[in-house]
């Protein structure tokens, strides 16, 4: 009786395990295609956690590189809603409902992945959902979103504008920087890739996340990955930011009105960039009136009619700051900011790998690696123009098919008059299969032992078939690197946008961004 109660508390320990992993997929597939489904998971997810944790004895709660910000923010967050001047139940319920979604992500994905068999299922799981969102943003794309329908443009500044694309985002702006995150993913795994399989199925994803990037026409989102491919260029591979480079000067020959829509984003002509110093003016204002609680979580839109010194209108609700730095500081106070600004960072950092070795030898080893000639700007042009060579090479080689042998140089090689192999060679062929042994060749009168490479083989080490049955096989520790690395570009992409958005604003692009965070550091747990 006793061991069948044990076998059955067992069977419930391993049930619990999956509907909990099931849940955190679930919320990973869900998040931009309904938050609502996303939610209702991470909170069936947690419950099934909690049981699992009380009835397996043995289980432990592991902690995670920044729990302790994590902590801080959310007590701080909870202290400024009632202490907020416009503390309400709408302010109450907002905190719990949002911040406590955010805080149960973190929690049950950081506490459930553990292996690197989880961590690739939870990649799946965000590629399929950004596959059907770049899919129906196409789709509005081709058939019409127009302005008439959806007021995302300013016709003033930009009459020929007629579509901007939002998908299943609700905001071009946020469709935007969803995109680039799933830009900088995949552009982490391609850096680990394999196979030519694995590099083409993630060089055409790029190319379609790219794509219907450019069809939002949001200038801080492109501006934002451009610095990203320059920092991904100049530590990793130039041949990235040449590449991006090309395709960029393209589009901005082929589309005029994408390039002004671009350029105006350093000058005040458009009507939202001056919206957005008056904005930033009148949050700057709150954070000094209210440096140390903030005024509420969630209070923007509340506050901000008390410090309306730019949009006159009182029918305009201003949700937030759009701009994270302010709107954290203006609604947590400067210390919640602070905090979670150090996980926010801190993520982004121990992504690139920075806790391996220490900040400040990170960025002087990247410096270095920069500045390493004196000549640096003399020879950039040189640099530039041979990596461009080398990528266009790989890049049509990646798609050729096998050549077949020269059949005149494999004769040239079969009968040289002098085949005799140096001893180096002799025993770098001697255990492989590729090596043929002839004996008694007739050359200049004499007889002649000699070791023949097929020169098939060889040619077929060079020329990897495609072989797409293999596309989602890779070695785990590469695969986790790759991921890592594509976290800490995603990291840093939202904290560009941050400067002219506030993305985090929005349910889905938050709830996404803990969860790649509690990844990372699920990541940094397995690795060590």
């Amino acid at each position: 009786m006793d061991r069948v109660s044990v076998f059955a508390r067992r069977r419930r320990i391993r049930n619990l395990e999956d509907w909990t992993l099931y849940a955190v997929l679930t919320e990973a597939f869900f998040l931009a295609l309904s938050p609502t489904v996303a939610a209702t998971a991470v909170v069936f997810g947690v419950i099934t956690w909690f049981l699992r944790s009380r009835i397996d004895s043995h289980y432990r709660i592991r902690s995670l590189p920044f729990d302790v910000p994590v902590t801080i923010f959310l007590l701080i967050g909870a202290v400024s809603v009632f202490m907020s001047s416009a503390r309400s139940f709408d302010l109450i319920y907002n905190y719990c409902s949002l911040v406590g979604i955010y805080a149960l992500t973190y929690l049950i994905v950081g506490q459930t992945i553990q292996t690197p068999a989880q961590v690739k299922l939870v990649a799946q799981a965000l590629g399929a959902s950004a596959v059907l969102v770049v899919l129906w943003g196409l789709f509005q794309f081709v058939f019409g979103v127009d302005v008439a329908d959806v007021k995302w443009t300013d016709p003033e500044a930009f009459p020929e504008l007629r579509k901007r694309i939002f998908s299943t985002l609700e905001n071009p702006n946020v469709l935007a920087g969803y995109l680039d995150v799933m830009i900088c993913l995949a552009l982490g795994l391609l850096t680990m890739a394999e196979r030519r399989a694995q590099k083409i199925i993630l060089i055409v994803a790029i190319g379609m996340f790219a794509l219907c990037l450019v069809m939002t026409y949001s200038r801080g989102a492109f501006i934002a990955i451009a610095i990203v491919f320059a920092v991904y260029g100049v530590w990793k591979d130039w041949r990235i930011l040449i590449a991006f480079a090309a395709i960029t000067g393209l589009l901005a020959y082929s589309d005029s009105t994408f390039t002004n829509r671009i350029l105006s984003a350093f000058s005040m002509g458009d009507s939202s960039e001056a919206v957005r110093v008056g904005i930033w003016v009148s949050t700057s204002a709150m954070i000094s009136d209210h440096p140390f609680t903030g005024i509420g979580w969630g209070a923007y839109q509340f506050v901000y009619p008390q410090y309306n010194y730019y949009v006159a209108d009182p029918n305009i609700i201003i949700y937030h700051a759009h701009n994270i730095y302010l709107n954290y500081a203006a609604e947590v106070g400067i210390v919640g900011a602070l905090a979670f600004f150090w996980y926010f960072f801190g993520t982004m950092f121990i992504s690139f790998g920075v806790s391996e070795r220490g900040v400040e030898k990170w960025f002087s080893e990247r410096i270095e690696k920069i500045f390493a000639s004196s000549t640096f700007l003399q020879e950039l042009a040189e640099l530039i123009n041979e990596k461009f060579s080398e990528f266009a090479n790989r890049f049509l080689d990646l798609f050729s098919k096998k050549k077949p042998p020269d059949v005149k140089k494999t004769e040239e090689l079969v009968h040289h008059e002098e085949m005799n192999f140096s001893e180096h060679t002799r025993q770098k062929f001697s255990d492989e299969e590729r090596v043929a042994s002839v004996e008694n060749i007739p050359v200049g009168g004499e007889n002649l032992s000699a070791k023949i490479i097929k020169l098939d083989d060889a040619i077929d080490d060079k020329q990897e078939k495609i072989n797409w049955d293999d596309a989602t096989k890779i070695d785990d520790k590469k695969f986790l690197d790759g991921l890592r690395l594509g976290i800490g570009l995603a990291f840093l992409s939202m904290a560009l946008n941050g400067f002219t958005d506030d993305l985090l604003f929005n349910i889905p692009s938050s709830m996404l961004m803990w969860l790649l965070g509690a990844l990372a550091a699920a990541i940094d747990k397995i690795k060590h």
